[in-house]
């Protein structure tokens, strides 16, 4: 009986078909195709290491570097303290506190009024206890020492009575014309010297200090004596307990005020 010839069957792989999608897959089809062709997929262990490294490789190319991170992490905190720096900077820059400036210049023992007083604003970085704050005006408060004009108002210059180691009398002391600076008025400071009287062909004495850094009230019309000399009133702030001496050498001979530079004024305040 004839024998029929059974066909041999193929070990060959069948051919493999991929689909190839968007995020880079065909590669690992082509390769597969690839050992298909040099005959590794008969080979189970040699397709499988293949595999593995071929996938290995593309993790790898997709994953995302760890120094990307961290230079990602640096760059949001730079701007948000940038935002920060910048929103403080820009409130402060419009941190204004309103205080009391004297209008003109305010003298020793004198009352505050309203006309004495207007309102500026000023940025004071800490300091703004040592000024009186605008809000309820210090009206009928004695002045303790001297305040310049176009100064903020300190708390240290008023007080609700005179102290009595501040207190002073108005003493209206009569000068005569050129032996006083002629921009003279109120608020002025000035330092008063007596030259005696010298009797009759004795030469003249030298002058001496009477009182320093005194602050002028007020300064009146000049009036006309009985040689034809014009002669200014000036009321003077003067400290009770000297107001002896301010008397006795207004009658012991000629009067002279030397003005206090401004400079000068100013250090006087300063060390108030």
């Amino acid at each position: 009986m004839p024998v029929e010839s059974v066909p041999e069957l193929s070990t060959a792989p069948p051919d493999v078909t991929t689909a190839v999608d968007n995020d880079g897959t065909a590669g690992i089809a082509s390769a597969t195709m690839n050992l298909s062709s040099n005959g590794c997929m008969g080979r189970p262990h040699d397709r499988g290491s293949a595999l593995t490294e071929l996938a290995s490789a593309r993790a790898a190319r997709l994953a995302t570097p760890r120094w990307l991170d961290a230079r990602l992490v640096l760059g949001i905190l730079l701007v948000l303290f940038a935002v920060v720096a910048g929103a403080r900077v820009f409130a402060s820059a419009d941190h204004y506190s309103r205080v009391y400036v004297a209008k003109h210049a305010l003298v020793p023992g004198e009352r505050v009024t309203s006309a004495d007083l207007a309102v500026g604003r000023v940025r004071l970085d800490g300091q703004g206890s040592l000024y009186v704050a605008a809000g309820s005006a210090p009206v009928g408060y004695v002045v303790t020492r001297y305040v310049g004009a176009h100064e903020f108002l300190p708390r240290a210059a008023l007080s609700s009575a005179p102290p009595r180691d501040a207190d002073n009398r108005f003493v209206t002391v009569p000068v005569a014309a050129g032996h006083l600076p002629s921009g003279l008025s109120h608020g002025s400071l000035v330092d008063v010297y007596l030259t005696p009287k010298a009797a009759a062909g004795a030469p003249v004495p030298a002058p001496t200090l009477v009182l320093a850094n005194v602050a002028v009230q007020s300064r009146e019309g000049g009036s006309r004596g009985f040689g034809g000399e014009s002669t200014l009133a000036v009321v003077l702030a003067v400290p009770a307990d000297r107001v002896a001496d301010m008397v006795h050498a207004v009658e012991s001979g000629t009067i002279d005020l030397v003005a206090v530079p401004a400079d000068a004024a100013a250090a006087l305040q300063a060390g108030a």
